[in-house]
């Protein structure tokens, strides 16, 4: 049997604007999730900017000192310790796009370009972002990850193309409002993405606040049957490891055997 892929669930409270913060976060999580001997740590949608940044993005400064953030967070990966995922925007060629970026072994080895962008209700990301293709699954540490951010898993269409393109699970990177009843419209649209790919399914959500908008966390994760692997609390920071077994070409989740951490920055 192959060994298994530890991943650890990092729910943050990123900071908006606040690029050194949010650095020093994500490197506390990560030298947590190295002493449980994690392989790889997800942390939520914008990680590194915050979110929402709005009229941030417009500005050259503000994107040149996320790509050095991330640049240097890509260079501590070089010890052998975790990969990591972290969710920042992305310029290129013109365009800026909300994207997820996996570091590993010294350097981003993928990004990913949001590809659905909300603009209804609270959500203005079509104004700043320009939308990314549909995205096929990354890959790290010869496993196949179908990688979305956020508004992509609300949609059928994104979770069908990382299936058919070979992904082994589904993951996804929030930056998702807390509201009445979002955590129970989360699950019972999980179990849709499960049920139509026959995926795991693990979401990864940030807490904290931004003017309005409040965000409570609650990352959990679905296996191919439907089950609940794992619940993460709401409205709390913390840090939890969990194991993947490749069955039949998927990944499935062992519930965790440790207790959820805070990170310390």
């Amino acid at each position: 049997m192959s060994a298994p892929l530890r991943i650890a669930l990092a729910q943050l409270n990123p900071h908006l604007g606040q690029i050194d913060t949010n650095l020093a976060l994500i490197r506390a999580a990560r030298a947590e999730a190295a002493a449980l001997g994690a392989d790889l740590v997800v942390t939520p949608e914008l990680s590194i900017a915050g979110y929402p940044p709005e009229d941030l993005i417009r500005k050259p400064a503000f994107l040149a000192a996320c790509d050095n953030a991330i640049a240097s967070l890509a260079a501590d990966t070089a010890d052998g310790g975790p990969g990591l995922i972290v969710g920042g925007p992305w310029q290129e060629a013109g365009h800026v796009y909300n994207a997820a970026f996996v570091l590993d072994g010294g350097r981003i080895t993928a990004r990913r370009a949001k590809h659905e962008l909300p603009n209804y209700g609270v959500f203005d990301d079509k104004r700043v972002f320009d939308a990314g293709p549909a995205p096929g699954p990354v890959v790290f540490r010869g496993h196949r990850l179908g990688l979305m951010i956020c508004e992509d898993w609300w949609f059928q269409s994104v979770s069908e193309t990382l299936s058919e393109s070979g992904a082994e699970m589904l993951l996804a990177i929030n930056a998702s409002p807390w509201q009445i009843g979002k955590q129970h419209d989360r699950i019972t649209l999980a179990v849709s993405r499960v049920v139509e790919t026959g995926l795991a399914f693990a979401f990864c959500g940030q807490i904290g606040g931004q003017d309005e908008l409040v965000f409570d966390g609650a990352s959990f994760i679905l296996n191919p049957d439907r089950s609940l692997a794992v619940q993460m609390p709401l409205f709390e920071t913390g840090l939890l490891l969990t194991e993947w077994h490749n069955q039949d070409g998927r990944l499935v989740c062992t519930p965790p055997a440790h207790p959820a951490r805070s990170p310390k920055a």
